[in-house]
């Protein structure tokens, strides 16, 4: 599934912008897609801090507060493709910054043709990254909802169960068909075995209590250390000090 993030205080442009992108959506691709649509300042934070995965974003800019909460959403989506709405009264040294990557603007006032245009552009860019994604920055997941790709410093761990891997976001789930023991091969750099059945993120962790075999990550995620594992956790520890 993508997601779109539409964020703007004006209802006939967030309108136009969800209908012309739904329409290029069916027209160019066979994923489904879901659209959020945030009217006020207060609906984009309430999207922001359930930490919502998004695939692309349109953010009215000139709402106040807007701003900082598309660097936070900037943050918690690196690969997403970002839209800012902006007015020329807004000088793009405010927004232009390496914390949001902005790749697309829109200007106010909006006309239909503008929308248009920008909207095109950015879906056909998103579109080619997510059908030939760079696989050095997101893991791209193959599952029953279709395709996900999903940034690696987003991933707090995989587990194994139920004949299937699973892999674990902050806030979100997908299960896929492979082996561990396959993706700890492929994801040796980033990614510490622990367990038969859990790959962690090595920047995930946050403690590691030996001699009660277990990992703490961030956000209080706790994770099993099997004993066979306890030797390279060890030494990955005492290399990193």
């Amino acid at each position: 599934m993508i997601v779109m993030l539409i964020s703007d205080e004006s209802k006939k442009e967030r309108q136009y912008i969800v209908s012309y992108a739904k329409d290029l959506a069916g027209r160019w691709t066979e994923e489904s897609w879901k659209m959020l649509q945030c009217a006020t300042y207060a609906e984009l934070e309430e999207t922001v801090s359930n930490k919502i995965k998004t695939d692309l974003i349109c953010v009215d800019i000139t709402m106040e507060g807007a701003l900082e909460l598309t660097k936070e959403l900037r943050r918690l989506t690196p690969s997403s493709y970002i839209i800012l709405i902006a007015s020329p009264k807004i000088s793009p040294a405010i927004y232009m910054r390496p914390t949001i990557g902005a790749e697309s603007l829109l200007l106010k006032p909006l006309t239909f043709q503008q929308i248009e245009e920008v909207l095109s552009e950015a879906v056909r860019t998103y579109l080619d990254r997510f059908y030939r994604p760079d696989e050095k920055k997101v893991f791209v997941v193959e599952h029953k909802g279709g395709r996900a790709l999903v940034d690696y410093e987003n991933i707090y761990f995989f587990e194994s169960r139920e004949k299937r891997v699973y892999l674990n976001t902050e806030t979100e789930e997908y299960g896929f068909y492979d082996t561990l023991d396959q993706l700890e091969v492929r994801l040796e750099e980033g990614f510490m075995r622990c367990h038969r059945s859990f790959l962690v993120n090595k920047n995930k962790i946050v403690k590691v209590f030996l001699s009660q075999n277990r990992l703490l990550l961030e956000n209080e995620f706790e994770i099993p250390l099997s004993r066979s594992y306890k030797p390279a956790v060890k030494a990955y520890l005492e290399k990193g000090e």
